[in-house]
């Protein structure tokens, strides 16, 4: 009984939209929700009401509520879309997700260093971002969701730590721009995989490759 319970429970939670979700608690001036079981705490947005991130946000390793402590471990699906006050974000290096919309259009976002722990990046994540010049692609990386940087204009420099990108889930039009000019874009990949790269099609993105 208890297990079928839980699988109810697990189910109901994957059938609710997280945009939708209200945030759990407040700390510091960042929105959080904890997961089905209060393992961990995810970021999330204020809600409908919605006060905007701005400035530069910085996320602790770990929240405390009621006298409990949560790791932060995940980026809520549309956590800080469209906070175009939003100038920079400081991650703890356990978060493993970065959902869906996170980022989408926070056009004054020039300062992000995706956490080493990082597995998933989410369709759309960053779509929009139009004011950083530089991203770094973890190591452990192995899915980059359709849409995950499209239309990062300024984005001339990604160097990524993946040693195998055929092993990586990469979504249509990860890194597009709407012109389609990709003469200024460099891909920074790891020493010998450069092939890889091109094979696993990262390099409709990237008029030069090379190897770090």
């Amino acid at each position: 009984m208890k297990h079928l319970i839980k699988t109810s429970l697990l189910l109901l939670a994957f059938c609710l939209p997280l945009c939708a979700m209200a945030y759990d608690f407040e700390v510091g001036g960042v929105y959080y929700k904890t997961d089905l079981w209060g393992d961990f705490a995810m970021v999330c947005d204020q809600g409908e009401d919605g006060a905007r991130y701005s400035g530069n946000v910085t996320i602790p390793a770990a929240v405390t509520n009621d006298d409990t402590t949560y790791p932060v471990a995940r980026i809520n699906a549309y956590a800080f879309s469209n906070c175009a006050e939003l100038t920079g974000v400081t991650m703890p290096n356990a978060v493993t997700e970065i959902g869906d919309h996170s980022f989408e259009n926070c056009t004054s976002l020039s300062a992000v260093e995706l956490p080493e722990a990082l597995t998933e990046i989410g369709a759309a994540a960053f779509e929009g971002c139009s004011a950083f010049t530089r991203i770094d692609i973890p190591a452990g990386v192995t899915k980059i969701g359709i849409w995950a940087f499209q239309n990062c204009i300024n984005l001339t420099d990604v160097y990524s730590h993946i040693a195998d990108p055929s092993q990586v889930d990469f979504g249509f039009n990860a890194f597009a721009l709407e012109d389609e000019i990709y003469s200024s874009r460099t891909l920074h990949v790891p020493a010998g995989t450069m092939q890889a790269y091109k094979e696993a099609g990262w390099d409709t993105y990237f008029a030069n490759i090379v190897e770090m």
